[in-house]
């Protein structure tokens, strides 16, 4: 039960760590602003940023997981 909190708090973390990241690059990609100068909740970076995150977060549990395991066999 201990290896599963604490892979959850890593990928938690790491989920955190990747959207703001993520976000931040999108941003400076594909700033939000309109033809006429204007700024605008840019909700297209967001969604990226959040799906991309949940990805890495899912990622990170599992390879946490396994690490874990390995080095508790050993």
């Amino acid at each position: 039960m201990k290896i599963y909190f604490i892979s959850f708090v890593i990928s938690v973390l790491m989920m955190a760590f990747s959207s703001v990241a993520i976000y931040n690059i999108a941003d400076y990609m594909d700033p939000p602003v309109t033809p006429d100068g204007h700024r605008y909740m840019p909700t297209e970076n967001i969604a990226k940023a959040l799906f991309l995150s949940i990805i890495i977060g899912a990622i990170t549990f599992i390879s946490a997981i396994r690490i874990q395991r390995q080095r508790r066999k050993k």
